[in-house]
């Protein structure tokens, strides 16, 4: 879900072939703030028409698959145990209970651990809830998740591009921005901030500015998301690499779609979120 719209992505997989059966954007009438528009009546109504818009026009609906990101989650970083695991996630918890305090029952939570570092996910239960009830209203089953930035780096993965060194996904909505880092393919940070208050390229400076050793080198950008400001990659100085990411690329694509696709003024990248959605919701069957 976007300000604009929501970007939609049906896969389906035959043995180990994954094919593109189906993608669309429905628009809204106005534009909304998620997880906000979740709890008010008339913006939900909205939601509601455009999921049932989705349903008639024969989407697959039986386990939809929605973004996390804004005020509905969050993610921190802590130091990882060598060889240990299953004690990393256990301090991991012990840390999300610490910061939580008695208002853990209020969250779900979740752990990842890498070879570099630990995360905990912290997720507000009642704005899932409020996802069970849209779905709920609009006919569709039961809703899954997955965090924005882990399904835009889902879908740099599916599409063979990058895993090599130091990149960044920028995910551009053209009223957020979402810099996500990674190191060989893997999860490492991430900064998100409001266009309003700040351009494209100073919210990728800030990332890196954290994230990175003076000696290492300006990483490659791949740019997402339907915001007219990543278009082409200007103002980038200093990244040789800034190319938009095709969600679908080698995936096998059905003739309906590939007309749509080639008709539509949406750039492929504006699905990238959708595609890495669709990824694990594959994974979760």
């Amino acid at each position: 879900m976007a300000p604009d719209g929501m970007y939609v992505v049906q896969l389906s997989r035959r043995e180990q072939r994954v094919s593109l059966t189906r993608c669309t954007v429905v628009r809204l009438e106005r534009a909304l703030t998620m997880p906000e528009s979740l709890a008010d009546d008339e913006a939900r109504i909205l939601l509601v028409e455009a999921l049932r818009v989705l349903h008639r026009g024969g989407i697959d609906v039986a386990r939809p698959y929605f973004a996390l990101s804004g005020t509905t989650c969050f993610i921190k970083r802590r130091f990882v145990l060598p060889q240990a695991d299953g004690a990393t996630r256990e301090h991991l918890l012990w840390e999300a209970g610490q910061l939580l305090g008695a208002d853990i029952d209020d969250y779900g939570v979740d752990t990842l651990v890498t070879a570099r570092h630990g995360f905990f996910i912290a997720v507000r239960r009642q704005i899932l809830d409020l996802y069970g009830v849209l779905c709920h209203q609009a006919g569709l089953g039961k809703p899954g998740f997955d965090m924005a930035s882990f399904a835009l780096c889902n879908a740099l993965e599916n599409s063979g591009t990058g895993g090599v060194g130091v990149e960044v996904v920028l995910q551009d909505d053209g009223y957020s921005g979402r810099a996500v880092l990674l190191r060989d393919g893997i999860y490492e940070g991430e900064h998100s901030w409001s266009l309003e208050e700040s351009g494209v390229t100073d919210g990728i400076a800030r990332l890196l500015r954290a994230e990175l050793d003076e000696n290492e080198a300006v990483p490659r950008v791949w740019l997402a998301g339907p915001g007219d400001t990543v278009n082409g990659g200007a103002g980038f100085d200093g990244i040789d690499h800034v190319v938009e990411i095709d969600p679908f690329a080698g995936l096998l694509v059905a003739d309906s779609v590939r007309r749509t696709l080639e008709t539509a003024r949406v750039p492929l990248r504006a699905y990238t979120v959708a595609l890495g959605l669709a990824v694990r919701g594959l994974a979760d069957a």
